[in-house]
């Protein structure tokens, strides 16, 4: 899951909508709109990953940061503490704090996510 998309995409099943479901549940009247979502074609606004991981019970960190691998299991849970040093884990939870708290506009979510793909890119 290494896409935005592909993280929108997973949260909707494990919340078993399906995509018109969670576009109704959004505001919208067209399922396209989550289909090009998830398959990558377009990107989300941010006031749209803001409604989309409001309706899927997640926050904006677990839709935006391809860092947090989600493990494939029956429960759809991560369990991230495996993988990061307890100072990165720290520093994770602060920042999910104050995006959850609306502490963060989209230039530091945009900013977080080009440091989240320079640390991927770091493992390789």
């Amino acid at each position: 899951m290494n896409t935005l998309g592909s993280r929108i995409a997973h949260y909707r099943k494990l919340n078993g909508l399906s995509q018109q479901a969670l576009a109704t549940k959004c505001g919208w009247e067209s399922q396209s709109r989550i289909g090009n979502y998830e398959k990558d074609f377009r990107e989300p606004s941010f006031d749209d990953l803001r409604r989309i991981a409001k309706v899927l019970g997640v926050t904006l960190n677990d839709l935006l940061n391809p860092a947090m691998q989600i493990a494939e299991s029956e429960e759809g849970q991560y369990t991230p503490e495996d993988k990061l040093s307890p100072r990165s884990r720290q520093v994770l939870n602060s920042l999910t704090l104050a995006a959850s708290e609306g502490r963060l506009d989209e230039q530091d979510l945009l900013l977080l996510q080009q440091i989240a793909r320079r640390l991927e890119r770091a493992e390789d």
